[in-house]
């Protein structure tokens, strides 16, 4: 599977950042960066009535933005199920705790269960995303 970076525009002009079309327990939740440097998937708390999940409320953990501000965020109770579908490819399917977090602005796909199951490769120069 291919796909093409993200355009957005940003006080700087414009950047072309990777991100990869995502269905989170079967609806499609539109396109999530994809942050290597993130240690788990972060999800704006607004999706958790969407996605009927079930929050494990006493295990909050602390984390860290890039910016250097603390927030805690909540982890399921049970993994939920990410799809990645391309025309003419199957689908890559596969499960994993995410967690939510109040005032995150974009689906974050981090490392603990989610890039770890994935083999993918950065073209940057010609801005598209692989998945093997």
């Amino acid at each position: 599977m291919e796909f093409e970076y993200t355009k957005r525009e940003w006080s700087r002009g414009i950047v072309y950042v990777p991100t990869l079309p995502i269905l989170l327990n079967g609806f499609p939740v539109g396109h999530a960066l994809v942050d290597t440097g993130a240690d788990a998937t972060l999800l704006p708390m607004e999706l958790q009535e969407l996605l009927a999940v079930e929050l494990d409320t006493r295990n909050a953990i602390p984390f860290t933005s890039a910016g250097g501000d603390e927030f805690k965020a909540i982890p399921t109770t049970k993994p939920i199920e990410y799809t990645i579908e391309q025309s003419g490819f199957r689908p890559k399917t596969w499960k994993g705790i995410a967690f939510f977090a109040e005032g995150q602005p974009a689906i974050l796909l981090g490392q603990y269960q989610c890039l770890e199951k994935l083999s993918i490769t950065f073209d940057a120069p010609n801005k598209k995303i692989r998945l093997a």
